[in-house]
C-alpha cells in the first residue's frame, strides 16, 4: 500500500461515526434540557455555556471529540486493540449523559 494511501485510512471509521453520533446527541439534548430548567452537571461545560452560548458548547465537545480521535489514531497505530478499548469507553462515558438526558426529559413531562 503507498504510504499516502496508508496515511489518510481512519482506524476505527465506524467508531468514530458512533463517537460523534453521541456527542451531537449530547450537545443537542443538553441544550433542550437547559431550556426546560435544567443545568449542566459538568463544571467545566457550565462556564463555558454561560460564558459563550451554544456555539461555546458545539467548539468545547468536538474539541473534545477530534482530541479523542487523535489519540485514538496515534495509540492505534502501535497498539491497535487498546485504541479500540479507549474509543469504546470514549462511546460508552458519551451515551451516559444522552441517556440522562433522555430520561430527564420523560420524567419532565
Amino acid at each position: 500500500m503507498e504510504m499516502s494511501a496508508r496515511l489518510r485510512q481512519v482506524l476505527f471509521p465506524d467508531g468514530y461515526v458512533w463517537f460523534v453520533f453521541f456527542s451531537a446527541l449530547d450537545i443537542m439534548l443538553t441544550w433542550v434540557v437547559l431550556h426546560v430548567g435544567g443545568r449542566e452537571a459538568n463544571a467545566l461545560a457550565d462556564r463555558i455555556i454561560w460564558r459563550f452560548g451554544l456555539p461555546g458548547l458545539v467548539v468545547y465537545k468536538f474539541t473534545l471529540v477530534v482530541l479523542v480521535i487523535l489519540i485514538c489514531e496515534t495509540v492505534g497505530r502501535r497498539n491497535r486493540e487498546t485504541a479500540r478499548k479507549l474509543l469504546s469507553v470514549g462511546i460508552m462515558l458519551t451515551c451516559m449523559p444522552v441517556v440522562l438526558a433522555m430520561a430527564l426529559l420523560a420524567l419532565h413531562r
